[in-house]
């Protein structure tokens, strides 16, 4: 095993001269906007937890906050735009391009599997809230953010996964040929009792001894999880080997697999192949520097012109005493001026605070904050003037939503492997696929309001056809409204504003009331015939008896009245040619 270990090592000792250029920044980083983040530094981390309270130790050293609220505003912006928790913001598909239109069943179906899946996710237990929260937020300030989805065994399908944010210094990440991270070496600690408590008599000798002391069962445990592809590719059952293992004492605790990848790593905006990217923080980085050493120097400013520094004689007999209401005697001259005088030279707290604003507002925009100040800078525009600009902030942050859907694309596959794994889509299980889905893949749509706002010209397109298809039926046109499949404006509109499909009946339930209403439209009209009928053949018969077109036994005789009735027109006939003669 120590081979194996060995191999580990070195791999992770490539992993991190990979990463050494970007750690610098991320600490960078975390002090100005996160500091909250930064006491994952594993420098610093003991047993999972700080060592110190890195935050509160920055704290004094931040003089500007505004760095530290934006990223907050962006974060909490684009889970409302994106994947907000009061919303289902994405549906199901098949994967397949040529699949074609689903039918009524499928579409049913994968209403429900989103349902559960929503279900699933902000179950409280599953942890997916705090960890996506955190995610975002972290691929907003360093670029990239790391997630874990695990499955969860024992627990039922109440709450089948488990998700988890991973501090972006524990992980050592690597891509394969098209840039998709698909290795990952977590170098993380935990203490001696923790370790036991996950593993048990797995640990190695030296850790289950510490945990069994009472006095060293807090011993912080190096443990590394390492994440690969499998070596024989395509063809292993696993699609990825796992190991965990004590770093220090190369101890193997424990091998395995997974079918998916479990790493969910997220990214603000790549423009190369590597496993890291930056965020809008770098960009912003010497802005935010700025305005903290200006509004340093505007405290300092300030201070001086409240409670300035004092010149006075060097034979003054007393030092001044600058407390309200204190006597200071010998610092009046016999002509009654003061032997002291405050030192007041170019101090200008105002000037700092104007360059200090412009250099926030700029700060703000750098980090899209204006962008979410729509109503609040101008609560008196229109709904047009609203919706324009919405447009507008949709448009802006459209890439980084596409991004960070990338990542949730691939959330989203993890889960239905490991529910696949469960045996959820089985025929007869809760969740049984149709029939004409099985062994079909299933992709994700996002349907949320940023989403939304790219389809929205779907709508306003077809209300302004109607609306001239309208206009066309009123200057004698009806034909132009036969054009328009409604059933099928219908299914765009449900699709576009993300509504569930359970708000349709079912086609074929549809399709059975008007085969019955046809029904019924037939079955009253042959009863108005044969109503009509039976009323013709009663003054019929009364008529024939009247004319004597009656048989030996008083019924009609049909041949008599054929006859008096071609008697009857042919005279009538005589009658309009002699009317015609002049």
């Amino acid at each position: 095993m120590n081979g194996v270990i060995d191999k580990l090592l070195d791999r992770l000792s490539q992993l991190e001269n990979t990463r050494r250029p970007w750690e610098s920044h991320w600490r960078e980083v975390a002090r100005y906007v996160a500091p909250g983040m930064a006491y994952h530094d594993m420098l610093e981390a003991v047993g999972g937890t700080a060592a110190r309270p890195y935050g509160a130790l920055e704290a004094p050293n931040i003089y500007d906050h505004t760095s530290l609220m934006a990223i907050d505003r962006l974060a909490a912006g684009e889970i409302s735009l994106v994947m907000p928790a009061s919303a289902t913001w994405h549906t199901l598909k098949s994967s397949d391009p040529f699949a074609g239109d689903p039918d009524d069943e499928e579409k049913r179906w994968f209403d429900d599997l989103t349902r559960y899946a929503f279900r699933m996710r902000y179950n409280p237990v599953s942890g997916f809230t705090l960890a996506s929260k955190a995610a975002v937020k972290g691929r907003a300030a360093f670029g990239t953010s790391v997630m874990y989805v695990e499955e969860r065994f024992g627990q039922g399908l109440s709450s089948p996964i488990s998700y988890r944010h991973v501090p972006l210094l524990e992980n050592h990440l690597a891509t394969n040929f098209e840039g998709v991270v698909d290795t990952n070496f977590r170098v993380f600690r935990r203490t001696a009792r923790q370790c036991v408590e996950r593993w048990g008599e797995k640990c190695s000798e030296k850790v289950r001894r510490a945990a069994e002391d009472a006095k060293r069962q807090e011993t912080p445990v190096t443990i590394v999880h390492a994440v690969m592809p499998h070596p024989d590719g395509e063809r292993a059952t696993m699609r990825y080997v796992s190991y965990y293992f004590e770093r220090d004492e190369k101890h193997l605790i424990g091998q395995g697999g997974y079918r998916s990848f479990p790493y969910i790593v997220f990214h603000w905006n790549r423009e190369h192949q590597g496993p890291y990217c930056e965020g809008p923080v770098s960009l912003a980085l010497a802005e935010i520097k700025s305005v903290n050493m200006l509004s340093k120097q505007e405290y300092i400013a300030t201070q001086q012109w409240v409670n300035p520094p004092t010149a006075q004689r060097d034979d003054a007999p007393n030092a001044p005493n600058l407390n309200p209401g204190a006597p200071n005697p010998g610092l009046l001259s016999e002509t009654g001026e003061l032997l002291i005088r405050p030192i007041i030279t170019q101090q200008r707290p105002d000037f700092a605070r104007a360059v200090i604003e412009a250099k926030q507002n700029q700060l703000r925009e750098s980090l899209y904050v204006n962008l979410w100040q729509i109503l609040i800078q101008n609560p008196q525009m229109t709904a047009t003037e609203a919706a324009i600009r919405a447009q507008e902030k949709g448009d802006l942050l459209g890439p980084s939503g596409l991004s960070l859907q990338e990542g949730l694309a691939r959330m989203v596959d993890r889960e239905f492997a490991i529910l696949e794994s469960k045996g959820v889509f089985r025929p007869g299980a809760a969740l049984g696929a149709p029939q004409s889905l099985e062994g079909r893949e299933i992709g994700v749509a996002f349907t949320g309001p940023l989403d939304k706002m790219r389809r929205a010209g779907e709508i306003v397109g077809m209300q302004r056809v109607l609306e001239l298809a309208g206009m066309m039926a009123q200057m004698g046109h009806p034909e132009a409204l036969e054009r328009f499949d409604m059933n099928e404006m219908l299914d765009i509109a449900q699709d576009v504003h993300g509504a569930p499909r359970s708000i349709f009946r079912p086609a074929a339930e549809v399709e059975q009331d008007r085969a019955k209403a046809t029904n019924l439209q037939q079955m009253l009209g042959s009863m108005d015939m044969i109503r009509a009928g039976g009323e013709a053949a009663k003054a019929a018969a009364e008529g024939g008896k009247a004319l004597g077109a009656t048989g030996p036994d008083g019924a009609l005789d049909p041949e008599k009245f054929a006859l008096m009735l071609q008697g009857a027109v042919g005279a009538g006939e005589a009658e309009d040619q002699m009317e015609q003669i002049p």
